[in-house]
């Protein structure tokens, strides 16, 4: 049976190196409900995104390719234990399995061993196609560009449903009832990069992602399933930005999180609030 540790899927470029030095160092503050239970074995990435931060540059795209995988492991406020997984940390994994659709051993035993998702998905860096983007909404577009660099050739609608439906097959999960565990948690990651001031984060996924907003909102049970904005830095970072605004504030006071029914108006600092959300029975 699964445990209750948090398995983190994402793209690559899809700004997981940013969330996790961040939200590493929002676990060590003393007044988080969430904490590191002990000092994770790849410190040393944690540490080289930090130091980027502390100087107002984005760690660069190397620091995760160096590693294979990362551990946070947390305890909450009734002590009880949870560990954060990030297997195969670059990405390149995540569109192996799409493309095979099979998985090695490593990233079976991280889905085996959890029953909740932390989805983290740019929609900056997602390809959709034209025609559907001309009937988008002004302020769901997003920026031009000239191809995403995430971009597998297939629209990301139809993209991230065969993925999720890989995982659930792989996960022996069927979807003949609406679906409990895992728990699941979209994170709309580089939320600054979208021009969404009056809408929520649920708004968004809809409008960009209708296929997936529906197959999500089709197949999990309402308490089991959040969309969230996310800006892990709360604006936007160069390798070489030495932004001297970010340096005076601090990362540990940049970045922000956005509810699912809440819109840029309601910006709340806890990077947390989603694995808390994740974390609570």
């Amino acid at each position: 049976m699964p445990n209750n540790n948090v398995l983190v899927i994402g793209r690559a470029n899809s700004g997981k190196t940013q969330f996790a030095g961040q939200l590493y160092g929002r676990l060590q503050e003393t007044d988080s409900a969430l904490k590191i239970s002990k000092t994770p074995a790849n410190l040393e990435m944690l540490g080289e995104v930090l130091e980027a931060l502390s100087q107002g540059n984005v760690a660069g795209h190397t620091v995760a390719e160096t590693w294979d995988s990362l551990e946070l492991p947390i305890v909450n406020d009734n002590n009880h234990e949870f560990i954060i997984n990030w297997p195969e940390y670059a990405g390149e994994q995540w569109d192996t399995i799409f493309s095979t659709r099979s998985m090695s051993e490593q990233w079976k035993e991280q889905l085996e061993s959890s029953n909740r998702w932390l989805i983290i998905i740019r929609l900056a860096e997602e390809l959709t196609y034209p025609d559907f983007l001309d009937k988008l909404p002004n302020n769901t577009r997003p920026k031009k560009q000239d191809e995403p660099a995430t971009s597998s050739g297939w629209d990301a609608n139809a993209y991230w449903v065969e993925k999720l439906q890989i995982l659930l097959h792989l996960s022996k999960i069927g979807t003949s009832k609406k679906v409990k565990q895992p728990k699941i948690a979209v994170l709309l990651s580089c939320y600054d990069e979208l021009d969404a001031d009056e809408v929520t984060p649920n708004n968004v996924l809809e409008k960009r992602l209708p296929l997936l907003a529906s197959f999500l909102l089709s197949n999990w049970e309402k308490n089991s399933l959040s969309i969230w904005g996310l800006s892990a830095l709360g604006k936007d970072l160069k390798p070489d930005s030495n932004d001297d605004d970010f340096i005076d504030e601090g990362a540990e006071n940049q970045g922000w999180v956005i509810a699912p029914n809440e819109t840029l108006n309601n910006k709340d600092a806890d990077l947390t609030l989603p694995i808390k959300w994740l974390l609570d029975d």
